[in-house]
């Protein structure tokens, strides 16, 4: 699949996603949300793009590494950090609002963050979904190399049906303008007509169960915190995240356009494992540095297995 974006227009793209994204799928018409001004965005891509370089040619393990593949190393890292970021959301729109899940909730929290992506509608938020997607591929090809058994009683779906089902509600939200991502991907033609019903049920599911939590503007905002501890072992990661205003961008949509019942937070930080969670008792969301880490060297070590990228969508 492949929109060649810049990596200045990647990373600008990031900023524009990370502070869209909390806004849930609608039907209806709703007042745009105010975004930084275009230079404000820009003099915080340029502080973010110098500050990420920077930090990778200072990695021993990056140094050598040609400009392009770092871009890509990044695209791939941030795309699924998005990802990830977008389906904890889900998760906590579900506890915190009381919301029906008829099924898996990890599944649920997956078609929501899909859907967030794909109403963007555009080049960047596609993108995201591809790198997810690839996450989800290459995190098999590990499993498989590593000897590691198919946990079938995991509560998270196996990672290349994630995959799929990432690549089923892209299809069925526009089966032409990603009828090459289908062939790509050897989706079934009979799947692939499928998976229109899907997207529409999807959508319309998460429309019709966020309908009465929406925020109306004579509501007061929840108060939702954020935290970047520091950590000296994973000081690339912490910066990258700083300077992008990751966490501030999902904090402030999420209060913007939510009617929440309490109060919570977010904190990125060191964990021991790799991992992003939402902790009901807690209250609190915590994005792994070891993630980032551990998407970085997913990369580095499978994206070699992947076949050539393709166009997906026309233009």
């Amino acid at each position: 699949m492949t929109h060649r974006i810049s990596f200045r227009s990647y990373l600008t793209g990031a900023v524009a996603v990370a502070a869209l994204m909390i806004n849930a799928p609608t039907a209806t018409a709703q007042t745009p949300p105010t975004l930084p001004t275009p230079e404000a965005q820009q003099a915080r891509v340029r502080a973010a793009l110098d500050e990420v370089m920077a930090a990778l040619d200072k990695s021993p393990k990056l140094k050598k590494m040609s400009a392009a593949k770092k871009r890509e190393l990044v695209e791939f890292t941030l795309g699924n950090t998005l990802f990830v970021m977008a389906h904890e959301m889900g998760h906590v729109l579900i506890s915190e609002m009381n919301l029906p899940t008829l099924g898996k909730e990890e599944d649920a929290a997956d078609s929501f963050a899909v859907l967030f992506a794909l109403q963007l509608r555009s080049a960047f938020s596609e993108r995201v979904l591809y790198e997810a997607a690839k996450g989800l591929v290459l995190s098999s090809f590990r499993d498989k190399k590593e000897g590691n058994a198919l946990a079938f009683y995991d509560e998270h779906g196996l990672d290349l049906q994630r995959a799929y089902s990432v690549v089923c509600l892209m299809v069925g939200s526009d089966p032409e303008k990603f009828k090459s991502l289908a062939k790509e991907t050897k989706l079934p033609e009979e799947r692939q007509k499928s998976c229109v019903r899907d997207y529409k049920t999807s959508l319309w599911s998460w429309e019709t169960v966020l309908k009465p939590y929406r925020r109306s503007a004579d509501q007061p905002k929840v108060a939702i915190s954020v935290e970047y501890q520091d950590d000296e072992d994973y000081a690339i990661q912490a910066g990258i995240l700083r300077k992008m205003r990751l966490l501030e961008a999902f904090a402030e949509r999420a209060a913007e356009n939510f009617a929440w019942p309490a109060p919570f937070a977010m904190v990125a930080r060191s964990c021991g494992v790799p991992n992003a969670t939402w902790n009901i008792g807690k209250k609190t969301i915590t994005l792994c540095y070891e993630l980032l880490e551990e998407f970085s060297q997913l990369y580095q070590g499978f994206a070699r297995k992947l076949p050539t990228k393709k166009k997906t969508s026309k233009r």
